[in-house]
C-alpha cells in the first residue's frame, strides 16, 4: 500500500512548514489524514481498543510539542510512525502482555461462567472495522481487515515489542527497511533479522490476502451465511442452529471472566443449556445487529428489558475456517463500548 507521492510530498511540505509556524490548522492538516491508520497500528501492538485511542492521542500531542525537530530527510508519515512507535514501546514496557482466557488457564465445564469477573488480567480486546482507515482497493481492504484478526493480533502478542513492531510497520504498512531501521534506532540487518524471527514465529497465523476475485467473492459468501445463521440462532432461540456452525475443535473465549469451552460438544451443551439462560433460550428474547470486528464478521446482541427497551449486552466475534464454519467464537461483554462504536447502546421496543 504506497502512501507517498511526489504531490503529496509537496503538499505536506508546504503544511510542514506552515505548521512549524505556529499554523495549527496546517498541523490538523497534516495528522488527520493519519489517525486511522495510527489507530489501528496502535492497536495492533498493544492488543487493546482504549490502549491504541490513547497512544494515538499521545503521538498527536508530541509531534506537535516536537514539530520543530522534523528534518524533511524522512516523510512526515514516516516521522510521526516514529513517534507512535515509540509511544507503543513505552506501553509494553511496563503493562502485561494481552491474553485470552485460553491463555490463562484451563478449557471450564459446559455451563455459564461459575467465577467472579478478574480485572487483574490484561484481556485483548476487540477493534471495530468502522475505525479502520479506507482501503484503496478490494486486495487492499481484505489485506487491511486479515491484519486486524483476532487470531493474528492474539498470536503478536507473544512476540517481543520491537519485533512486533518491525513485522506491523514492514509486512502491513509497507515501510521500507531502513527506514524501519531508522525509526528503531537500529541497523537494517537487525531489522532483517527481527522479520524473519517474527515471522517464524507466526507461520501457523499468516496475513491471508484472497487475491482472486471469485476467492473473495466465496470468502463474502461463507461470512454473510454464517452470520445470517448466528442471528437467526440468537432471535429465534434455536441454539441447535449456532450450534450446526461449529466445527469439531471449536473453542469460545469470554473474558474478562477465565472461562473458555473447548470443543463443539461443550459449547453446544452450554448454549442448550437452561442453566445459561436462567430458563430455556426462546424466540424474541434478544436482537443481534450485525457489525464487521476485527476483519471477522459479529453479532451486536441486546437483550429485552421489563420495559421493552432492548439493551446491549455482549459482542460475539466469529472466526471461520477455510469452508466458512465457526472455529471460534469470542464474546466480549463490552456494552460501553457500542455507542462509541456507532452502534446504539439501547434499542427500543
Amino acid at each position: 500500500m504506497a502512501h507517498s507521492s511526489v504531490p503529496r510530498e509537496e503538499s505536506d511540505r508546504v503544511l510542514v512548514e506552515a505548521a512549524q509556524g505556529g499554523d495549527e490548522a496546517a498541523f490538523r492538516a497534516l495528522v488527520e489524514p493519519l489517525e486511522r491508520e495510527l489507530g489501528a497500528y496502535a492497536y495492533r501492538l498493544l492488543g487493546a481498543f482504549g490502549d491504541a485511542e490513547d497512544a494515538v492521542q499521545e503521538t498527536l500531542v508530541k509531534a506537535w510539542r516536537h514539530l520543530a525537530t522534523y528534518e524533511p530527510r524522512a516523510s512526515f508519515r514516516a516521522w510521526v510512525y516514529r513517534i507512535a512507535t515509540n509511544t507503543c514501546l513505552d506501553v509494553l514496557r511496563r503493562e502485561k502482555r494481552r491474553v485470552f482466557p485460553q491463555d490463562v488457564g484451563a478449557a471450564v465445564p459446559p455451563g455459564p461462567p461459575a467465577t467472579e469477573a478478574r480485572s487483574d488480567i490484561a484481556w485483548l480486546e476487540p477493534y471495530p472495522d468502522v475505525l479502520l482507515p479506507v482501503a484503496a482497493d478490494p486486495e487492499a481492504a481484505m489485506r487491511l481487515h486479515d491484519s486486524v484478526r483476532l487470531a493474528l493480533v492474539r498470536a503478536m502478542q507473544v512476540l517481543p515489542a520491537r519485533q512486533r513492531a518491525a513485522l506491523v510497520l514492514h509486512d502491513v504498512l509497507d515501510f521500507g527497511v531502513d527506514e524501519i531501521a531508522a525509526m528503531l534506532e537500529t541497523t537494517t540487518a537487525a531489522i532483517n533479522s527481527a522479520l524473519q524471527r517474527a515471522r517464524a514465529t507466526l507461520e501457523k497465523t499468516p496475513v491471508r490476502v484472497d487475491r482472486d476475485a471469485t476467492a473473495r467473492a466465496r470468502r463474502d459468501a461463507q461470512r454473510a451465511e454464517a452470520t445470517a445463521r448466528f442471528v437467526d440462532a440468537w432471535e429465534s432461540g434455536n441454539m441447535d442452529g449456532l450450534v450446526s456452525l461449529l466445527t469439531r475443535d471449536a473453542v469460545m473465549n469470554m473474558p474478562p471472566w477465565m472461562y473458555w469451552l473447548d470443543g463443539r460438544e461443550a459449547i453446544a451443551e452450554t448454549m442448550t443449556s437452561p442453566g445459561t439462560w436462567q430458563g430455556a433460550p426462546r424466540a424474541g428474547r434478544y436482537r443481534i445487529q450485525v457489525a464487521e470486528i476485527n476483519g471477522q464478521p459479529a453479532g451486536l446482541a441486546y437483550v429485552q428489558m421489563e420495559d421493552a427497551r432492548w439493551v446491549s449486552v455482549c459482542m460475539t466475534v466469529m472466526t471461520l475456517d477455510e469452508d466458512g464454519r465457526v472455529s471460534a467464537m469470542d464474546v466480549f461483554v463490552l456494552p460501553r463500548e457500542f455507542e462509541r462504536w456507532g452502534f446504539p447502546a439501547v434499542l427500543e421496543g
